[in-house]
């Protein structure tokens, strides 16, 4: 009794291991293709490091040859699309984990994220999309949720006020302005008005001058 229970142990030890990658992960079938998609890191979070990810196996084993471009992923979101290259995170033999694809990008916004994944493996197509939700993976959230400890953020009134403020020295840095702008252009004005007496003066002197040697 004892070692049935010991293997029994070890057996659901091991399913847990080898189903780790999906957890919180969607899954995708297609005949005995498998492709386990989802965030690598769960749950998302804005501004922070991310990356899609595809855990690929046919008939239960791990897909290790596929090629640059021979599957693409577009990740959607609010009406927007950005196309990404999937790149393999492991080794055989090596280090990490057979069939593990990944292309990595930064969520910046909160809310559902669309992973639609096309291509073809092994010279069988495939195209199709998985939204975040419940049953397949995480949606982005934002990192106040996470916190620790927690940020105090300004209030709304405190908001206002600084706003208020910082458009009360706006507008009276842009009158000063306008001020010395307008006291340039009267000093200039004067400066002309000025100029023009002098050279009048200097003209009647010449000229008062040449009849004076003249005479």
């Amino acid at each position: 009794m004892r070692r049935i229970i010991t293997v029994a142990s070890l057996v659901c030890a091991a399913i847990g291991v080898s189903a780790a990658p999906a957890f919180a992960h969607g899954s995708y079938t297609q005949g005995d293709l498998e492709i386990v998609t989802g965030f690598t890191t769960e749950p998302a979070y804005i501004n922070q490091p991310n990356a899609v990810q595809l855990v690929m196996t046919r008939a239960g084993k791990p897909v290790t040859d596929l090629q640059p471009g021979d599957v693409g992923v577009a990740v959607e979101f609010g009406g927007q699309s950005t196309k990404l290259d999937l790149e393999p995170r492991f080794e055989v033999g090596e280090w990490g984990t057979p069939g593990d694809y990944r292309a990595a990008f930064i969520p910046t916004q909160p809310g559902k994220y669309t992973f639609d994944v096309k291509g073809t493996v092994d010279g069988e197509k495939v195209d199709y999309s998985m939204t975040s939700g419940k049953e397949t993976f995480s949606q982005v959230e934002d990192t106040a949720s996470a916190l620790f400890p927690a940020v105090d953020a300004p209030s709304t009134t405190d908001l206002a006020t600084k706003i208020d403020a910082g458009s009360a020295r706006t507008t009276a840095a842009i009158a000063s302005a306008n001020d010395a702008a307008d006291s340039a252009r009267t000093i200039a004005i004067v400066a002309v008005v000025i100029g023009v007496i002098a050279l009048v003066i200097a003209a009647i002197a010449v000229a008062r001058s040449r009849r004076a040697a003249t005479t």
